[in-house]
């Protein structure tokens, strides 16, 4: 067996070999050693080897993060490959997804054998016995992981072997800024990459695990966090409860965004919240990875910076030729860790993978320094009276006023059955409304929204994006 096609459990069995007392898992309700990490594992993969959970098959995880995390573990234990499907997303049934283990009442894809992980099931893990040997089977899929969805149509994506050399890469990095906080979930690249490089450099690995911003704000002091990591809306979410408590957490240095752009407000009081700290933007993608990084010291929120190491960017024209520094284009991006396609979907995968780029859909340009700027998203551009423009930039208008929290804008279709501008707002009780419209159609003329709504949350994707599909089809149905 090659060394690339290691089964992924071992890494787990030699820290428990090694420091059996070493913790496996940080929650905010528990800490997990290696060794009682390996027996609740195995007591696991026990049950799903007598269900009959075959190497090779695609299981579906529908648990709590924590709990996930032992199955993602049981999963490799048995050679399986694991995924976590993102909540009403329909799996085409051309990715053959063989069980769904779920503690709610989640309809499994077609394929799939549904077992109900309830305390019954738990009882029975309890009372298994856990002296069985890991399977032989070389594991070439570390993870089947879902696109962002904000089309309304995730798609699933295989993690390769590829992509442990590039976080076997980023390890000493990685050390360096730990004890490491990711907020994002096991169901996403980033969440699952985390928990990976954890077990695999023999860290602890801290799982915010859908905490309440309280929760986290404790769980970032006690164990005196040094780099954090999450969507904007995530990290403004915790920012708000520090402004409540009135503290702050200086124990981190780094600031780590993932998923979507920041208003510079936002990023100007998580500064403050976390004493001066350093406050990195990523920009990439499921389906290639990391593709430039800047620290968040530009007033521009759509300055997503420079190219990272190994990675290689264009903007390129219609017929696919880079374009010159100013002129926006369509983005793309290739990796050596990329996807090859998305599994079961050749139509999707011919869309977005061409000669060996990826195109995310994504428009932008290079600066004159060799930055890039992002200009919207193809998908996402809003029209607006045959004015089209990028949706983000009416989103950071709206949270600059003042009492607005949250913002998404979105085209709905009204009662005359033409495309119309409309946002959804998370504000507080002393909102100025009629002030907010005031100042969008000031700004935005006869681009600014006819429709202003009033939300308790906005729609995200498990990396943060607005789901601006969603508003649109609630508020079009509400309109007409």
């Amino acid at each position: 067996m090659s060394a690339t096609a290691l089964n992924p459990f071992l890494y787990l069995q030699k820290n428990a070999d090694e420091n059996p007392r070493g913790v496996f898992l940080h929650t905010p309700t528990l800490t997990m050693t290696n060794a009682d990490a390996i027996v609740q594992i195995k007591k696991i993969a026990f049950e799903l080897r007598r269900l009959g959970v075959k190497a090779g098959e695609i299981v579906a995880l529908d648990l709590p993060d924590q709990l996930s995390i032992l199955f993602t573990e049981a999963v490799y234990h048995e050679g399986g490959i694991s995924t976590v499907i993102p909540d009403g997303a329909v799996v085409d049934p051309r990715v053959p997804v063989a069980w769904l283990f779920t503690n709610r009442g989640t309809t499994p894809p077609s394929t799939a054998r549904a077992v109900q992980v309830d305390a019954r099931f738990l009882r029975q893990i309890e009372e298994n016995p856990y002296g069985i040997s890991p399977s032989e089977e070389p594991i070439d899929i570390l993870r089947i992981v879902f696109s962002s969805g904000t089309t309304g149509t995730p798609k699933a994506i295989a993690l390769g072997r590829r992509m442990e050399v590039l976080m076997d890469a980023a390890l000493p990095q990685w050390f360096q800024g730990s004890p490491y906080l990711s907020l994002m979930d096991t169901g996403t690249v980033s969440g699952i990459g985390e928990f990976f490089l954890s077990v695999k450099g023999g860290q602890p690995y801290l799982s915010a695990g859908g905490a309440t911003p309280p929760v986290l704000v404790d769980l970032i002091e006690k164990h005196q966090v040094k780099t954090l990591k999450g969507s904007p809306a995530q990290v403004v979410a915790i920012v708000d409860e520090l402004e409540r408590q009135g503290r702050t957490l200086p124990s981190v240095q780094a600031l780590v965004l993932a998923g979507t752009v920041m208003p510079p407000a936002a990023g100007a009081r998580a500064r403050a919240a976390f004493e001066g700290c350093l406050v990195l933007a990523n920009y990439g993608s499921t389906e290639a990875g990391g593709a430039t990084t800047r620290p968040y010291e530009s007033e521009d929120p759509f300055d997503v910076g420079f190219v990272q190491p190994g990675s290689t960017v264009e903007v390129v024209d219609e017929d696919d030729s880079p374009v010159p520094a100013g002129t926006v284009g369509r983005v793309r991006h290739r990796s050596p860790g990329m996807a090859d396609g998305y599994l079961g979907n050749p139509e999707a995968t011919a869309a977005a993978f061409r000669d060996g780029w990826f195109y995310p859909g994504d428009l932008g340009y290079f600066r004159e320094d060799g930055g890039l700027t992002l200009a919207g998203r193809e998908s996402e551009v809003l029209n607006a009276g045959g004015v089209k423009f990028d949706p983000n930039q009416l989103d950071h208008a709206a949270q600059e006023q003042p009492e607005v929290l949250d913002a998404a804008s979105f085209t709905f279709t009204g009662e005359s059955g033409l495309p119309q501008i409309g946002i959804a707002l998370v504000t507080t009780d002393a909102v100025d409304a009629p002030a907010v419209v005031a100042a969008l159609k000031e700004r935005f003329g006869s681009a600014a929204p006819v429709l202003v709504a009033r939300v308790e949350s906005i729609p995200r994707s498990r990396t943060g994006k607005p789901l601006r599909r969603e508003l649109g089809e609630r508020f079009g149905t509400a309109a007409g």
